[in-house]
This record gives C-alpha cells, sequence and structure tokens, in this order.
C-alpha cells in the first residue's frame, strides 16, 4: 500500500483509538466502528499533495459540516478510496470529487 495512505489510515486509526480510550470501556473500544468514534465530528486533514479535506461519520454529518461535499469524505468512502493500490487512481478519484462536488459510491 502507497506510503500517503497508509499514513492516512494510521492517523484515522490512532485518533478512533485515542477517542474511544478517553470514552468508552475496554470491552466496547474492539467492535467501535469509525462511524460510531466520529459521529458529530469532523476531522481535518491537509497535504500538500490533496490540500484540506474532512473525514466524518456519514452523509448526516457531511450535510452539517458546510463544506462543498467534494472536500467531505464520510467513513464509507474513505474505506473505499483507502483500498485502491495505485496513487494515480486515488489522485483522479480526488480530483474528479472535488471537480464534481461528488460521492464515491461503490
Amino acid at each position: 500500500m502507497p506510503q500517503s495512505k497508509l499514513n492516512i489510515e494510521s492517523y484515522v486509526n490512532a485518533l478512533a483509538d485515542a477517542v474511544l480510550a478517553q470514552t468508552q470501556p475496554a470491552v466496547e473500544r474492539e467492535s467501535a466502528s469509525l462511524e460510531s468514534v466520529l459521529k458529530g465530528l469532523a476531522v481535518e486533514l491537509w497535504s500538500d499533495a490533496a490540500g484540506k479535506l474532512f473525514i466524518v461519520a456519514d452523509e448526516d454529518d457531511a450535510a452539517c459540516l458546510g463544506q462543498p461535499r467534494g472536500s467531505v469524505y464520510t467513513a464509507a468512502e474513505m474505506r473505499r478510496v483507502v483500498q485502491i493500490g495505485d496513487p494515480a487512481i486515488v489522485v483522479e478519484i480526488r480530483e474528479w470529487k472535488r471537480t464534481f462536488n461528488a460521492r464515491v459510491r461503490t
């Protein structure tokens, strides 16, 4: 997996672990989804290559954020994009998403 995808995935996982450690007992931590951890919150990421993007739990949180949908990724969208092995395709998806203010779907 390309380094940039690993960095974003590792960052999101570390953030989720930190939030869970503060808010939930250890038994619940193992089964918590990214959606449940992020619900009502937004993570803002910045990179020189991708610019600014936000990660939220779901479509409801995306709508509440007040940012262009092309720069907001739901947890489900992030799962789809992180699985792509070719960095050039990831960049192309990001550009299309921003250009058309779109959502990533199966």
